[in-house]
């Protein structure tokens, strides 16, 4: 029954079919969603219909497919022991808190692993479970393909198929599927599959190796490396560059296996495993640990997730191969059963009844709302005139406030490093005194000059200089900020570009370095001088020192 079952493993960059003893396979070419291109999709689908055809094919013929490992997440979950309907149902629970989509959009399959551990004080017995789930439009673009051959397809993965090809293993192994740019890494304890990965290595590893280290071109690697397993090496400096660039290519596949698992054996598989130098580089690499080659059947060029498959069909080994289902999911004892004719009937005339009472019930139904919607409309519009009150009074009171904050800005772009400001007066009339140290006269000049080109104040006035003790120059100025539709507006972007009309900097920055990024400017809170007088909100004559 089982020699006229079709196999198929479908992978990244191949599908390869195997009908009795007949082989076919086919090259994919993917969009970059991971989808098979229309014009592959066509070509796929003439070429497995002619190759049924020419080797006995049947209309609904089972298909046993193993997928690659891309795409795909597995999980073990733990469920109380229950009838194969409630394990459905838990199922579902534990798949959307686990998986990142939800079950509806996945096909998924799994399979019992045996009893856990006895739990204590008389808990109930739970049950492990291996669950493999994919996207469902994945196994549906196959599906398709198969549907249009006449051949109904069932999917499984090709990862699990190779731990079937597998002669008496250890109870901790691995299989190493190496494929042309990637390859499949999947891990069994005690014939149960624990991890799968996808490992970011490959053949073409190697001849990319060869290509840098020995400085030949692609194919002339290729070439390099048939002959390395048919025994042939080149000698002198050539041999030592081949050496160096092999040794490179399987160091790297080495760590990553050692990062990704740790066992008893390594069996290997795939296009990429065949040259005898893999296995003996990597059992070197890997400290002795042993690294089988899988071999397929003699004269046949079968992959080993096909032989896999084909020895658990044939001899009906155990564990059973774990398929995905793409049935639509359902839950809570959901039926698919269909409603007798007479409640359609019934159902026509509530909804035609619903449609003549609509306009009536939605009048009544939306009243209440429409009436408290205009009474907040009409509360909302007597409180507009105390609004417009408030908003007038405040826009007066921002047109007519002093502007000291302005002036303490300007004259802190203004000022260069060394500057000392010891005390600092103003009033609301416009009126700025301080006093203060810089570093040399010429910086009082340009301090000065600056001010007056800010815009903001006229009759800068130096009114006293002279040295002090510690070799700075003591300064007393005074100035008046100019009335307020004659200075500028000191908005952010109006303080940048005056900075750097100011200093001479084409790409000022704002607010000054020290002002608010740095560390606070020391402070000093001297008492305000006899007679002074200090408008309401303003700070304390402060000693403030720029950096």
């Amino acid at each position: 029954m089982n020699s006229s079952c079709l196999y198929l493993e479908i992978g990244q960059n191949s599908l390869e079919a195997l009908q009795g003893e007949h082989r076919w396979e086919a090259p994919l070419e993917r969009d970059e969603n991971g989808r098979l291109t229309g014009a592959c999709r066509q070509q796929v689908t003439s070429g497995l219909q002619g190759f049924l055809r020419a080797h006995g094919g049947r209309p609904r013929q089972r298909a046993v497919c193993a997928l690659s490992a891309r795409g795909v997440s597995m999980r073990r979950l733990t469920v109380p022991p229950a009838s194969k309907e409630e394990r459905q149902r838990l199922l579902l629970l534990q798949i959307e808190s686990e998986f990142p989509l939800p079950p509806e959009q996945l096909a998924w399959g799994y399979r019992a692993v045996g009893v856990g551990d006895l739990p204590r004080n008389g808990a109930p017995v739970r049950e492990d479970l291996i669950v493999v789930a994919v996207k469902k439009e994945v196994i549906e673009e196959y599906s398709e393909i198969l549907s249009q051959c006449g051949v109904h397809g069932e999917f499984t993965l090709a990862a699990l198929s190779r731990g079937y090809a597998c002669q008496q293993p250890p109870p901790s192994y691995a299989v190493l599927d190496i494929g042309q740019t990637n390859s499949e890494l999947i891990s069994f304890e005690s014939g149960v599959p624990t991890a799968i990965r996808i490992l970011n290595w490959g053949e073409a590893s190697v001849t990319k190796s060869l290509e840098e280290k020995v400085g030949i071109s692609a194919g002339e690697a290729e070439r390099l490396k048939v002959d390395l397993d048919q025994g042939a090496a080149a000698g002198g400096e050539s041999s030592s560059k081949v050496q160096l660039a092999m040794a490179t290519a399987m160091d790297l596949l080495a760590a990553t296996i050692k990062k990704s698992w740790k066992g008893q054996t390594l069996y290997l598989s795939g296009k990429g495993a065949q040259p005898k130098y893999v296995a003996s580089a990597l059992t070197e690499r890997l400290g002795g640990l042993p690294c089988v080659r899988l071999e397929t059947a003699p004269g046949q060029s079968r992959s080993t997730a096909i032989s896999g498959l084909k020895a658990a069909m044939d001899q009906d080994l155990r564990p059973p191969i774990l398929l995905l289902d793409v049935k639509p999911a359902k839950r809570n004892g959901e039926t698919a059963s269909k409603p007798a004719p007479w409640k359609w009937v019934v159902v026509a005339a509530i909804l035609v009844l619903g449609l003549l009472l609509l306009p009536l019930l939605e009048a009544i139904l939306k009243k209440p709302g429409l009436e408290q919607r205009l009474a907040t409309l009409k509360a909302a519009r007597q409180r507009l005139p105390a609004i417009d009150r408030e908003l007038h009074f405040l826009q007066d009171l921002k047109q007519n406030q002093p502007p000291y904050l302005d002036a303490l800005a300007v004259m802190a772009m203004a000022a260069s490093p060394g500057t000392s400001i010891e005390t600092i007066s103003m009033n609301r009339k416009g009126d700025v005194s301080w006093r203060g140290k810089l570093p040399n006269a010429q910086q009082v000049v340009d301090f000065r000059s600056k001010l007056v080109d800010s815009g903001f104040f006229s009759n800068v006035t130096v009114e006293e200089q002279s040295p002090s003790p510690d070799r700075m120059i003591a300064v007393r100025m005074s100035a008046r900020w100019k009335p307020s539709g004659e200075r500028p507006e000191l908005s952010l972007a109006a303080l940048t570009n005056n900075l750097g009309k100011i200093t001479g900097n084409q790409n000022p920055s704002f607010p000054p370095p020290g002002m608010m990024g740095g560390p606070p400017p020391q402070m000093s809170m001297p008492g305000p001088p006899p007679g002074m007088e200090m408008p309401p909100g303003m700070p304390s004559p402060a000693r403030i020192r720029k950096p």
